[in-house]
Formats: C-alpha cells, sequence, structure tokens
C-alpha cells in the first residue's frame, strides 16, 4: 500500500509544505535508530525533557525527507524543496492516525492482548504456534505504549494472515487511543494485578480500562478464574455479548475446563475439556505464571478452529522467551550484541536498527532460520535479504537449510552454513576484528554456543546493567521535578561501577542537560566513544589542562589557585568566554570557596573575561538523613546567599543546583535551575515519592560443589568448621573481583537456588566459598552477590560501609554485560 506525503497530511489533519508525492515506508522517532533514509519519515515528539525537533536537520543531513513536528518553526534550518514538512497539533496523535488508517486497510485477522503481565509472552508463544499454520506478523518485544503500538501496527501487510499486537496502559484514558489503532477482532486479557497501579483509584477501574480494548471485538479470552474481570465483562452492556471463550480450573460454566493431571517444575500435563472433548497437552513449564499463560494460548487456538495437533505439538515444544538483548565485549576489539531466542521477522529490523546505532565500527549479522513464520522461503528470505542490503550490514552469515537455499537473495559474499556445528568447525577467530556483531537465531540453532566463542571473556563472574532500568529511574527522578528543571546526571568513577561509556551514552539519548565525571580522563574517554553533551570535570588536576580544553571540558573551580592556574592555560590558547563551574562551599567542607573567599573571586572575575559561570553548585552532606535536616536547611541559606552575592557582580544569569538523589525525593522546594541525580540513576537507596529499579546485579557460577565432613574447616586460615556434614560451593569470585573479605565468615550472603546462603570462611584472592546444605543447588547454578535478591544496601551493611564503595570497588576485570528488554 502507497502512502505519501500528501496523504499523510490529509490522514493527520495537519499542513503540509514542501513535496507531496514522497512516499513513506517506515516510521521513526528514535533519531539514532534508522539505517536508510528514503521512505523515512520522522515524528518529532517533544516531552517534558525531551524535544525531537532538536534532531531534524541532522537527520535530513543524512537523507531523511519527511518529517511530522507541532510547530512550522522546527523547519527553519531545513530546504523544503527537497523534503516534506507536515505541521499537526499532536505529534503522537498523527503517529497514532497513521498507524490507524493503516490497520483499516488490513482484511486478515487482528488479535490484541492487554493485561497487568504475561502480555510479551502469550503474545510470542500464540504467534509461535499460528506460524505453523499461517503466516503472522506480531509487535516487535513489548511495543504496548502509546508510541510503541503505532510503530508495531504499521508493520501490517495483507501478505500476513493474522496479527498479533498487545497494549499497554499507565493511566485512564489510554486505552482508548489504542483501541483506534489496533482494533482487535480477537481480544485476549491475561489478568489483572498491582502494575501501574498509582493513576488508578482500585484495580477494577484499571481492569475496566483495560477492556475498553475489546469493545469492537467479536470475541473475548480470558480465564473465568479472575473474578474481577469474569464480573466486568458479564454486567458490561456490551462485552457481555461479545463471543466469549473462557477457562477455569473449577467453574464448569467456562468454555474450557482444565484439570491438572501431572505437575514437575520442569513439566506440566494438563486435560482440557471443551466443546465435549478432552484434549491432553504436555507444558514444558511448571511454574503457575507460564502454565496460565499457556493455557491461555490454547484457548485462544481452539477459539481460532486451530487443529488440535498444531496446537499439542506447538505447545510441547515452547521455549521461555527471551526478554532481553545483551551487549558484550567480543574478541579482537569486537563488540556482540546477543539477541537470540526472539528470532522473528518483525524484531529483525529493530535489532538491525539497534547493531547500527551502537559505533562505527563494521556489523555483522549471524540470522539463524525463521521457525514458525507461516510464510513461503521464497517470499520470507526475500524480504529478509531485501532489509540486509537497505541497512548496509557490513557482512551477513546466514545458518540453517532454509535461509542457504535462498543465497541469491542476500549481498554478494555472504556465508551459509547448514548448521551452527558446521559454522563452529570453520569458525576462524582471527575472522573477526573490530566488528560489531547480532546475534539473532531462533532457539533450536544454540546461538549460545557461537556467542562463548565470540565473548572476549570467559569469567564467570559478571555485572549485569539493566539499561532500561536506568531509563526508568531517570524518568522517576523526571516526575518530581519542575517544567524547566536540568538534570546533571553523574557518571563518575566508571558511572558507580557500570561503565561510563554505555551509561552517558544511554542518557545522553534521554536528552540529559550535563554529564559530570570526577576526573579529566573519564571525560576524555566519553568525547572519544562519541559523546557530544557537555561534560563537566570535578577534579581538574593542573597536568590535564591542555585536555580539558582540547576536548571542550568544563572544569570545576574550587578555588582562587585553580581559577588563576586555568585561565593561564586559556590565556596562551587565546580563548575567552571559556564555560566553567563554580564550587561553593556550603557546610560540607570539602572543595569550594566559602562564603568569605567571594570576594576575592569576585574581584578577579572583574578584571578577568577568560571564563564565563555556565553554573554555581554546592554539595549538601546529609541529605539523606532526618536527623541533619536543620543542618541542611542552613546549607541551603547559605548557598543561596553565596549565589546571590556573585549574581550581583557578574551581570549575568547562571544555573544553580544543590541537589542529589536523595535531596531531589527530600527536598523539591530546592531544586533551583538543575539537579545532579547520581547513585539513584543505578536504583541504589530508597526515596520518598520514588519506585527505583535495581540497574546492577553482581552474580557468578558455581564452580564445584563438594561435601565437606563434619567438623573439618573451609579455607585459609581453618576459619570455618561445623559439626554437621555440609554442602559448600565454590564461586570464582574474590577480593580481586570486589567482593569485600568482610563478607566472609559468615557476614555476608549470597542468593542460591532460592535461598539466601551464608559465605564462609575468608574470601580468597580470585574465589570464596558458600554453605548451600539443603538448596538442592547444582554446578552451574547462578549465584547473586547483588541484585533483586539481595540489596547493594543489605551487601553494605554486611560489610559496614556505603553502596557507593561496594558498587565502585568492582574491577573492569570483572565483564560488564549491558542488557535491554
Amino acid at each position: 500500500m502507497k502512502i505519501t506525503a500528501k496523504d499523510l497530511a490529509n490522514i493527520t489533519g495537519g499542513v503540509l509544505y514542501g513535496k507531496e508525492d514522497l512516499v513513506i515506508e517506515e516510521l521513526l522517532t528514535d533519531s539514532r535508530q534508522f539505517s536508510f533514509a528514503e521512505g523515512i519519515v520522522f515524528f518529532a515528539i517533544k516531552g517534558q525533557n525531551h524535544n525531537g525537533s532538536r534532531f531534524i536537520s541532522q537527520l535530513y543531513e543524512k537523507g531523511v525527507r519527511i518529517f511530522v513536528t507541532d510547530s512550522a518553526d522546527d523547519m527553519q534550518e531545513i530546504d523544503n524543496r527537497e523534503g516534506a514538512f507536515i505541521v499537526v497539533r499532536d505529534v503522537i496523535a498523527a503517529m497514532q492516525a497513521l498507524s490507524a488508517y493503516k490497520r483499516t486497510c488490513y482484511k486478515g485477522t487482528v488479535i490484541g492482548i492487554t493485561g497487568s503481565t504475561g502480555k510479551t509472552i502469550v503474545k510470542e508463544w500464540l504467534s509461535d504456534i499460528l506460524g505453523n499454520k499461517m503466516s503472522v506478523v506480531r509487535s516487535p518485544k513489548s511495543f504496548n505504549s502509546q508510541v510503541g503500538v503505532p510503530l508495531a501496527i504499521w508493520k501490517l501487510e495483507n501478505k500476513y494472515d493474522t496479527g498479533v499486537f498487545e497494549a499497554g496502559i499507565s493511566m485512564p484514558g489510554e486505552m482508548e487511543r489504542l483501541t483506534g489503532i489496533i482494533d482487535p477482532g480477537i481480544g485476549v486479557i491475561t489478568n489483572i494485578g498491582d502494575a501501574h497501579q498509582e493513576n488508578f483509584p482500585d484495580l477494577s477501574s484499571k481492569a475496566a480500562e483495560k477492556l475498553k480494548l475489546f469493545k469492537n471485538s467479536h470475541t473475548i479470552v480470558y480465564c473465568r478464574d479472575h473474578s474481577l474481570i469474569n464480573d466486568i465483562i458479564i454486567h458490561d452492556p456490551v462485552l457481555k455479548d461479545k463471543r466469549l471463550i473462557s477457562w477455569s480450573y473449577q467453574d464448569k460454566k467456562a468454555s474450557l475446563l482444565v484439570h491438572k493431571k501431572l505437575s514437575e517444575p520442569a513439566r506440566t500435563i494438563i486435560n482440557v475439556f471443551h466443546s465435549g472433548r478432552k484434549s491432553c497437552f504436555e507444558i514444558p513449564f511448571g511454574d503457575k505464571a507460564s502454565v496460565e499463560n499457556v493455557i491461555t494460548v490454547i484457548a485462544v487456538c481452539m477459539a481460532m478452529g486451530i487443529d488440535y495437533e498444531i496446537i499439542r505439538t506447538g505447545i510441547s515444544s515452547l521455549e521461555s522467551v527471551a526478554m532481553r538483548m545483551e551487549i558484550k565485549n567480543g574478541i579482537n576489539g569486537c563488540v556482540l550484541i546477543e539477541d537470540y531466542y526472539n528470532s522473528d521477522p518483525g524484531s529483525l529490523r529493530m535489532a538491525i536498527e539497534y547493531l547500527k546505532s551502537q559505533n562505527k565500527k563494521r556489523s555483522v549479522l549471524v540470522l539463524s532460520d525463521f521457525m514458525q513464520s507461516g510464510r513461503n522461503d521464497e517470499e520470507l528470505y526475500g524480504d529478509v535479504g531485501d532489509l540486509v542490503k537497505k541497512m548496509d550490514v557490513s557482512r551477513f552469515i546466514g545458518i540453517g537449510r532454509s535461509i542457504s537455499s535462498k543465497q541469491d537473495s542476500f549481498p554478494s559474499g555472504s556465508r551459509f552454513y547448514y548448521t551452527t556445528d558446521e559454522f563452529i568447525k570453520n569458525f576462524q577467530a582471527t575472522d573477526f576484528r573490530d566488528e560489531i556483531i547480532l546475534l539473532k537465531g531462533a532457539r533450536t540453532f544454540e546461538f549460545e554456543k557461537i556467542a562463548a566463542l565470540l565473548e572476549l571473556q570467559v569469567h564467570q563472574t559478571v555485572l549485569e546493567v539493566n539499561l532500561d532500568a536506568i531509563s526508568h529511574n531517570l524518568n522517576q527522578f523526571r516526575r518530581i521535578l519542575n517544567p524547566g528543571t536540568r538534570i546533571m546526571a553523574m557518571v563518575k568513577a566508571f558511572a558507580y561501577g557500570a561503565g561510563y561509556n554505555e551509561i552517558a551514552g544511554l542518557l545522553e539519548y534521554h536528552g540529559i542537560d550535563y554529564l559530570a565525571v570526577a576526573y579529566t580522563d573519564e571525560g576524555v574517554d566519553l568525547r572519544l566513544a562519541g559523546v557530544s553533551s557537555p561534560v563537566v570535570v570535578m577534579n581538574p588536576e593542573p597536568s590535564a589542562y591542555n585536555s580539558l580544553i582540547k576536548y571542550n571540558l568544563e572544569p570545576e573551580i574550587y578555588s582562587i589557585n585553580v581559577l588563576k592556574g586555568f585561565t593561564s592555560a586559556l590565556s596562551r590558547h587565546g580563548i575567552t568566554g571559556y564555560p566553567v563551574h563554580i564550587k561553593v562551599d556550603s557546610g560540607m567542607h570539602r572543595l569550594g570557596f566559602m562564603l568569605r573567599d567571594l570576594d576575592e573571586l569576585l574581584t578577579f572575575l572583574q578584571l578577568n573575561d577568560r571564563i564565563r559561570i555556565v553554573s554555581v553548585f554546592s554539595h549538601l552532606s546529609a541529605s539523606e538523613d532526618e536527623q541533619f535536616d536543620s543542618f541542611t536547611h542552613k546549607q541551603l541559606g547559605v548557598f543561596q546567599e553565596c549565589t546571590e552575592k556573585i549574581a550581583g557582580v557578574v551581570g549575568y544569569r547562571f544555573l544553580r543546583h544543590i541537589l542529589n538523589s536523595a535531596g531531589i525525593a527530600r527536598f523539591p522546594q530546592y531544586q533551583f535551575d538543575m539537579v545532579r541525580p547520581g547513585i539513584g540513576l543505578y536504583g541504589a537507596g530508597t526515596y520518598p515519592g520514588l519506585d527505583l529499579k535495581t540497574a546492577g546485579t553482581f552474580k557468578t557460577r558455581i564452580s564445584q560443589i563438594k561435601r565437606v565432613p563434619g567438623g573439618e574447616p573451609v579455607g585459609y586460615g581453618c576459619a570455618d568448621a561445623d559439626p554437621g556434614e555440609r554442602s559448600i560451593a565454590i564461586l570464582p569470585v574474590g577480593y580481586a573481583d570486589g567482593l569485600s573479605r568482610r563478607m566472609g565468615n559468615r557476614n555476608g550472603k549470597v542468593f542460591v537456588k532460592g535461598h539466601a546462603v551464608p559465605v564462609i570462611g575468608n574470601i580468597c584472592m580470585d574465589l570464596c566459598m558458600a554453605d548451600i546444605t539443603g538448596t538442592g543447588a547444582s554446578e552451574g547454578d547462578e549465584a547473586e552477590i547483588f541484585g533483586n535478591n539481595i540489596s547493594v544496601e543489605q551487601v553494605a551493611q554486611w560489610c559496614d560501609t556505603i553502596p557507593y564503595e561496594i558498587l565502585t570497588s568492582i574491577p573492569q576485570r570483572v565483564k560488564r554485560v549491558f542488557i535491554r528488554e
């Protein structure tokens, strides 16, 4: 279906400037994630802390020619003679209207899935099973938001028999908009829980909002045992008259009655009674949530009349859904992106876009056969080959018999193997150097074997950093900021151990105003990694002044000597008006000008034009501790007096900031012009009014398990002995990996197999031991040092220190793995 810029203006009610006949092929909202410009329409979404219009001129230079924005002023920097510019009232609403129009042109079946949890898993499993019988398009990953849904629906083409999409909401009124875009014929609701409950008065209100998705559906599938959902449906004047396909463990009024025949940790067998027939299914999971998600999938398939054997075969081969993408260091200077086990054609473009957005290395795509696509190979791999060519992937490697049979569809020079083992047999490490490699394969191809060859380190101790959690935490802070309050994000000390290049790049994308590091070399590393945001150096050393200037880094000026030294360096370079940040000592008595020092500072400033003050700031001593609130208020008074005195002399405006993570939460009235979240971005600490997520998980795996007879000691110094026989796990993590020796001798614990177990004996340089008696743990099982089960605050308490020390003590020899959900 051909949609032009003129059509887009008509559909959205916008005003078109420029060319009318440019054809739209793809929608773009992330300025970083695109690989070709032809047919791209960029929606310049604006929010409280994000302005997509800032990227219009940059995208125009890269070849993008179609733009949607809410202000005609945004097109001043581009030449409309070669492009199309559509001005609308609401950019997100315009994108939704475009996708809603695309939906009206689709003739197949659309399935819409909502609920508090399980939406993505049900969508993936259902799509896999339906793919054995028909061609299916699904929403990529968890694209279920006001922006994600229209991006997903845009993929609808009449070459697909069925579309499966999920819808998520966080506040009243949102589902109405998504309903107009998805308009499902079959509606599926998984459950109702507490997620996003803060914007609803009760669960009933939230359930009713979610069920609005099905107002035009002919069929609704749900669990009758969720009485809240069932009551709303059967009493709603519109929903009650739909074709209701419900399932239950006990209610005989349900369409499907389910009896568990066998329940084991990794296997469940159920009998399903439906329309007078008993069907038996073996589910390859034992946990309650997975079993219920599978039953929901069965109910949808039966509602669609899918043959029993197709359902049974599909269910028995289901695998856990990979909900994340992992980014690791690879061999020979490579970067490895692992997105396998999430292999469907719809998500391939997203994965390649992410691949191309990471850095300037050559790109390599390793792709397996697609499973359960429902499309003929000629068409499917023809489309995939066109995508690989269009997105300019440097090298392509195909693995599988189907993809190998369509080699002519791919760029010349591509390599193909029938199996993963054949690839491994022919693997040469020297074939991969200074490249970024995306692994995307179906589970049956066991791409973890390829990952093991390409990963730089095999040390099983890792610090796993969840980039989505950091994004969430940033938005939690933003939620309580006043309009216009800026953010300086602290990424010093290797971003609190997380890895500053990756974290800085993420924060820069989210529109952070400033980044702050401790030393000049950290700032230089950020510049070399491509970070262009303003970077403040908190401890500028005289020997590094030239590097500061060369890489456009902005120093903290905390004393007259530093001021004189830095202005002398500026003088040698002939520079005036260089941006600096003045640190005042409001009572912490660390670095900074005290109130009595300001006269000398201001006299110097009046006689010297080498610098220009960008901000004046200070640091609170105990913002997190209520017992020192009177001292905090005293500090704030001193800070205000200092800034007023400086402002009275310099004659121009500058930014003021004093609040750290705890201060932002506890003293929002003192936001001034900017705030400085630090450790809170990484999910450490508890702050009133903020729901932060753990961003870092420090973990390892059990190397060996041994039975130690009663009375025998464990470790150096014979420090631990017990009268009873014990199961001891040896873990490959020690004090050289940042595990404090204070954790030893039962002072600390690690989380293994659902249990917090004591660390026993003295901690060694590279190893430690834990008592896993009675846990049922096996060699190779994961052991969490801190993360979602044991907080970093708890570890700090065991070690008689603070979370900052725990996080920053993890050396770079520990592999960082970056994940995206």
